[in-house]
């Protein structure tokens, strides 16, 4: 288990002190993929060097499996170090090495001999689905490729800990989701615990089950993916859910004044949010026939996150003033977040 407690990181400058991280407290658990996400500047680069000292904190503890390895003296911290695998954003390979040599390189000076080595880079390559690349070069892979290597070679010491920095930042979408897919294999097969940096939202709900936003230095909201996605608290978290939905295109249709969401006399425009307790329900269909309302969906969006339902769904809703609104108290009874759009 990792604990952050109270983790302040302040850079001085002449002009004036930068507090990359500010009072940061948090736990994550073995097995976790924990998501750390912000903004390009809000500090999530800085605090997860913290975690394997790489920034040692201006204040603060840092607690691996019960030790504050803050206090430890280099020679124990490297030890501690050796089990906190780290892969970044661009790849950071020896160009001049192959790819079972980059591989090999972390077992250098770890007391196996030169057959266990290569049979432990052959199982890695095995592992990252790379073994007739043994010997490229980097020059001759591709952006994916190149992670897939750096991800084997930072499990070559076998660490406990993976800490991910921006490590899909830099390649295509497509990419994007194998190196995701093989980042979720990895924690399941060695029971690895991932932290994960990042800015892009769509890759904390394909990946993550715990998630933390930044802000400023700050963390500013933390929960389970799915709380998170169900129900944002905070404006920036907002904003970063917003940005994998296609519920966007609702709030233009909106502002554009779109003939699809004109209401008449005695409708409304309204919003339905859905979570796993009751997107199975047939509630639409229940309100028409239940309060004499006519309905209609204008725009909708439905997905899964950590395996369970959760989406939102645009409706017309038009009757009796009074039926419409023992509708949407219907609705509400069940759970359902109701917002009147228009």
């Amino acid at each position: 288990m990792i604990e952050l407690k109270h983790v302040t990181k302040t850079f001085a400058s002449k002009e004036k002190d930068v507090h990359a991280c500010k009072d940061v407290s948090l736990t994550i658990h073995d097995g976790d993929i924990y998501g750390i996400i912000g903004f390009s500047g809000a500090g999530k680069s800085t605090l997860v060097r913290c975690i394997n000292l790489l920034e040692r904190p201006t204040s603060g503890e840092v607690i691996i499996d019960g030790v504050d390895i803050t206090k430890l003296s280099e020679k124990e911290l490297r030890k501690v170090r050796k089990k906190i695998g780290m892969i970044f954003q661009h790849f950071n390979l020896m160009p001049s090495r192959t790819v079972a040599q980059n591989i090999a390189y972390p077992l250098k000076g770890s007391g196996l001999s030169k057959q266990e080595i290569n049979k432990k880079v052959d199982d890695l390559l095995e592992l990252v689905d790379l073994k007739e690349k043994k010997d490229a070069y980097p020059s001759q892979l591709s952006g994916g490729q190149k992670q897939r290597v750096a991800i084997a070679r930072s499990l070559a010491s076998d660490p406990t800990v993976l800490l991910c920095d921006e490590a899909t930042s830099a390649l295509d979408p497509q990419t994007t989701q194998s190196i995701l897919n093989l980042l979720k294999e990895v924690n399941k097969k060695l029971n690895l615990t991932i932290v994960l940096i990042t800015h892009e939202m769509a890759v904390i709900k394909s990946i993550c089950n715990q998630v933390a936003v930044m802000e400023n230095g700050s963390i500013v909201e933390q929960s389970n993916i799915y709380d998170l996605f169900a129900n944002p608290k905070q404006q920036v978290t907002k904003n970063f859910v917003m940005t994998t939905s296609s519920m966007n295109k609702l709030y233009e249709m909106i502002e554009s004044n779109s003939p699809l969401i004109q209401v008449k006399e005695n409708e409304k425009l309204i919003l339905l949010n859905y979570a796993n307790n009751n997107a199975d329900k047939a509630l639409i269909s229940e309100v028409s026939r239940n309060f004499s309302v006519d309905t209609s969906i204008v725009f909708g969006n439905l997905e899964v996150i950590d395996h369970r339902p959760l989406g939102s769904l645009a409706i017309i809703i038009g009757g009796e003033s009074v039926n419409v609104d023992a509708a949407i108290q219907y609705f509400e009874s069940y759970g359902v977040k109701v917002e009147v759009l228009k």
